[in-house]
């Protein structure tokens, strides 16, 4: 069984020559079925009042249909079965029956809002059938001085990671073009480093991927004109994380085969702290402020951004350019200590996300300051005022 799970050869099915076609290929017939199904969707979810309702944390104005997703999972799955169904094994089954399984729960929490901790308990289960199927964190690769790690922890590890990404996605769709526009650059990321180095099956899932989202960005870029949802958030979280380990898990074969140096960790570190950096922010001020770490707010990066001033495209789009560079560093900083490299990344997540943040508080405090005064000076002008009447 264990053979059966672990054998990389079934993921070798294409040659080198073929990727110039393979690539654009599945982006095509990815784009096409989202594209065509969006429009439907739209339609469908104001009939039947499937929308996300305005609300006190809530960015938009406007009731916006939700179910947006459904094409995006439609359009990666059905691009992606080309693919998978001619290498299939037990462990492409269990990755399909967890899709389906997160894919099931986003519809059923987007129709009808379903608590935290039963969305939570149901990633936890398709977490460890993926570490089940034999797609773990093996080795920390030296970081904190820690190589090969005891099956149970790898265990634990994978489940808290695929788990951790899957909700990060979830939270960070909160802007117009967010979650969709960071998922879009880091599936062509991994896509990239998947097929270079020889393992197409899931090389094709990221650019299968990676073609569903941008023609959902063609209707949720600012301003939306439909919304991911849980439906999109779950998959695409799920599917980051699955890839992102799918490689850490092979980093020797991986630098061999595309000939590049150092730890592979870093850059799947790179390519994934943005979503990840947020939540850990997040629940850390909520716990602050002594409310729960899953309870909803208005503190996301996104959030703050659009309260500096900027709005959704503009707050979109520099966030995209601080994942484009933090991803970037990490290709730089590959060849260094993991223990210096991922903290640095970390520090760049912070400084990139944060300084218009601080911005934000300057200018909050130099405007009340300013108000401040100009009531100091209509408080003295009517005590002038009564002063001369008497």
């Amino acid at each position: 069984m264990q053979a059966l799970l672990n054998n990389s050869g079934l993921y070798h099915i294409a040659g080198v020559h073929d990727l110039w076609i393979n690539i654009p290929g599945v982006i095509l017939i990815s784009f096409i079925i989202t594209y065509v199904l969006i429009p439907p969707i739209i339609r469908i979810s104001k009939k039947h009042n499937f929308v996300d309702i305005p609300g006190q944390r809530k960015a938009h104005k406007v009731p916006v249909p939700t179910l947006g997703g459904a094409g995006i999972f439609m359009g990666f799955f059905i691009a992606s079965l080309p693919w998978t169904i001619p290498g299939i094994n037990a462990q492409i089954l269990f990755i399909t029956a967890s899709l389906l399984i997160l894919f099931f729960l986003g519809i059923i929490d987007d129709l009808k809002e379903l608590s935290a901790s039963r969305k939570l308990l149901f990633q936890i289960i398709t977490a460890f059938l993926i570490a089940f199927s034999g797609i773990r964190i093996e080795s920390l690769s030296g970081f904190l001085g820690i190589y090969e790690i005891p099956v149970v922890a790898q265990y634990i590890l994978t489940i808290i990671l695929i788990a951790g990404v899957t909700n990060a996605f979830n939270l960070i769709d909160g802007i117009d073009g967010l979650a969709g526009g960071i998922a879009l650059i880091n599936a062509v990321f991994m896509g990239v480093i998947l097929t270079l180095s020889g393992y197409y099956i899931f090389g094709m899932i990221a650019f299968a991927l990676a073609g569903s989202l941008i023609a959902f960005l063609r209707y949720n870029f600012y301003p939306a004109k439909i919304f991911m949802g849980d439906t999109g958030s779950l998959v695409i979280g799920f599917t980051m994380s699955l890839l992102g380990i799918f490689i850490i898990q092979h980093a020797t074969a991986i630098s061999s085969a595309i000939n590049i140096s150092g730890n592979i960790m870093i850059v799947i570190s790179g390519i994934l702290l943005i979503p990840v950096y947020d939540t850990i922010r997040v629940a850390i001020v909520r716990i602050q402020h002594k409310k729960s770490p899953f309870r909803p707010d208005k503190n996301h990066i996104h959030h703050l951004l659009t309260e500096t001033g900027y709005n959704h495209k503009k707050a979109a789009i520099i966030l995209y350019v601080s994942n484009l560079s933090i991803i970037a560093a990490g290709f730089l900083l590959k060849d260094l200590n993991p223990n210096f490299s991922i903290p640095v990344l970390f520090v760049m997540a912070v400084l990139l996300t944060e300084m218009l943040n601080i911005r934000r508080i300057i200018l909050n405090k130099i405007k009340a300051r300013f108000l401040g005064n100009k009531a100091d000076d209509i408080v003295s002008e009517n005590r002038f005022l009564q002063k001369n009447l008497k």
